[in-house]
């Protein structure tokens, strides 16, 4: 298994080119750091989350720890009432739920470094200010996300 830890390579992309979904993810985040693809989620975190779900399994291994690292920032919340953050909360935590119903084997090998992420925004829900009605409850997803880790 390739190593988390390290900016995916071409030949991890595979034929990314022949996919317009896996194209535009790797348009979006191919040779960048982590740190620099935090940042893209600060432009747009549920088109960002939208191509990670697109990705081969060693790029989106490597760039889902960015889409943590960033809803995880002590900079991400603000007062903003227009602001981005349930929107990404709630991305995260689905996205992570997708991926262990369809894809498992691509976001397992990271989801001890993604579990304490999950637990916190799901503890925090009324901080990203992602109402129930609109968001769901994000503890219900954790529970499904839970369930599934073990399955």
């Amino acid at each position: 298994m390739s190593d988390p830890r390290r900016v995916p390579t071409e030949a991890d992309w595979g034929d990314y080119e022949s996919d317009a979904d896996r194209d535009a993810a790797h348009a979006a985040f191919g040779g960048k750091t982590r740190a620099e693809a935090a940042e893209e989620f600060a432009f747009g975190a549920i088109e960002r989350a939208d191509e990670l779900r697109f990705m081969p399994p060693v790029a989106f291994r490597y760039y889902v720890l960015a889409f943590r690292d960033h809803v995880m920032s002590p900079d991400f919340i603000d007062d903003d009432p227009e602001s981005w953050a349930p929107d990404a909360a709630a991305a995260f935590l689905d996205l992570i739920r997708e991926k262990l119903e369809e894809e498992p084997d691509a976001v397992k090998p990271v989801l001890a470094e993604l579990m304490p992420a999950l637990e916190h925004v799901s503890a925090h829900q009324e901080r990203y200010k992602a109402d129930e009605e609109s968001y769901g409850r994000f503890a219900d997803t954790l529970a499904r996300i839970k369930a599934l880790a073990v399955r």
